[in-house]
């Protein structure tokens, strides 16, 4: 039994011990000079981190990577609510399957593919950009692109909340018709309320997903200051070989994702398992 427990968790313990030791390796290079100017790094302990947070790029990209994850997550949130409780609604279950697929289908491209596709529909020459006042131009560009990630995500709400809509009791729903309350009420008295859970676990995919978005704003503008994010601005350091800031830049992300997600999906899962 106890040979068995070590074979099981063996793997598990190797995939760790690998992440941590590149996480700890990365962590180092961050309190160097490690640049291209400077090839033979020396440990200058948090001078980088101070430069790093002095830079303007980075204030606008760490402010943008927030600004991200709120609106993926209030939108994302709200269009897979709509959504769901939409399809959940219809009568025909042919219906209801072939409007999941719909709205789940962007999820299953690449967001490159996405990003070139939109690049395109967006354009303000050869797509429908100029009536929509140029989508692609300057401050617009974020906005623009931010709701693409909203359009390309929120399929993923949209099943996480119909999940938990079929696993609501029958018997609730009956007596509720039998005491002659309306859809909208079943729905917002009943139905809704049972499904926190969706709302648990998509707040916590769209966070990631913003906090990591890079291939869908690359794509479509490449490196561009008006949709520059923290993984972007990683990037950018990184293949100029800026590597002491791109590793501290990398620290940030990590220490930005811990201090959103873990406390939210602990205080969260608590207040669902009580």
């Amino acid at each position: 039994m106890r040979k068995s427990l070590i074979l099981f968790l063996l793997p598990l313990f190797i995939a760790i011990t690998f992440l941590y030791s590149f996480i700890l390796w990365n962590l180092y290079y961050s309190l160097t000079n490690y640049s291209i100017l400077t090839p033979y790094e020396s440990f200058v302990g948090f001078n980088t981190y101070a430069q790093l947070f002095s830079d303007p790029l980075f204030q606008e990209a760490f402010a943008k990577t927030l600004l991200w994850i709120f609106i993926l997550v209030s939108l994302g949130n709200v269009v897979g609510l709509v959504v769901a409780s939409l399809i959940y609604n219809l009568e025909s279950p042919r219906v209801r399957n072939m409007l999941t697929a719909y709205f789940i289908y962007p999820l299953s491209l690449s967001l490159v593919t996405t990003g070139i596709i939109w690049r395109w529909l967006l354009d303000s020459d050869r797509g429908f950009g100029s009536l929509l006042g140029n989508p692609l131009y300057g401050g617009n560009a974020f906005w623009s692109i931010s709701l693409v990630s909203v359009w390309v995500y929120s399929g993923l709400a949209v099943l996480f909340y119909l999940a938990m809509f079929y696993n609501v009791e029958k018997a609730q729903l009956e007596s509720a018709q039998v005491d002659g309350a309306s859809r909208l009420y079943t729905m917002l008295k009943i139905v809704i309320p049972q499904s926190r859970q969706s709302f648990i676990i998509s707040t916590i995919f769209f966070t990631l997903f913003a906090i990591q978005m890079f291939d869908l704003p690359y794509s479509i503008l490449f490196i561009n200051p008006n949709v520059m994010t923290l993984v972007m601005y990683t990037f950018m350091k990184f293949t100029a070989f800026y590597l002491a800031v791109a590793s501290a830049t990398a620290i940030v992300i990590i220490i930005l994702s811990a201090v959103i997600v873990i406390p939210y999906s602990m205080f969260s899962l608590r207040r669902w398992i009580r």
